[in-house]
């Protein structure tokens, strides 16, 4: 969790604090959803427990959690980087799945409404953006394989 990008001393304020706990749609409507919990453990070292619960993905990432904190921070980047980290250990939801393999074979995470497109003039979309994903993804493979060996040799 060190390589999450979180900051732990904002963590630790946001655990302590709690404000947007009561403005949050997913604590208020999901039963057992406690963003807290997770703070508190990832704060801990224990988050693991996390990377198998449906909790982390109903963060509806709404900003409310940011916009109420008075040092801007909020437990929505917890929640994305208990996501992040999930991912990464091949524990996610299958439609995260689902939705990546989409993306990476059409370069569009859903259907385009052709209808609507009609309608509003704009013209019919790529059949596939597969070849200018792929391109970016070997740039972005081979940058960040780059900034980690830079980073080693330092």
């Amino acid at each position: 969790m060190e390589e999450s990008g979180l900051n732990f001393d904002l963590l630790k304020k946001c655990a302590d604090c709690g404000a947007c706990y009561d403005l949050c749609p997913s604590s208020l409507h999901i039963e057992g959803y406690d963003p807290r919990a997770v703070i508190k453990d990832i704060l801990a070292g224990d988050f693991e427990k996390w990377t198998d619960s449906e909790h982390i993905w109903q963060c509806l990432e709404c900003h409310h959690c940011v916009e109420i904190c008075f040092q801007h921070y909020g437990f929505e980047n917890a929640m994305t980087a208990m996501r992040k980290y999930a991912t990464r250990s091949g524990k996610h939801p299958i439609q995260v799945k689902r939705g990546w393999d989409m993306f990476a074979k059409t370069g569009r995470l859903g259907e385009p409404n052709l209808g609507a497109r009609k309608r509003l003039n704009l013209p019919e979309p790529a059949e596939s953006g597969e070849e200018e994903f792929k391109k970016l993804f070997a740039i972005y493979k081979a940058d960040k394989k780059t900034g980690t060996e830079e980073k080693n040799e330092s």
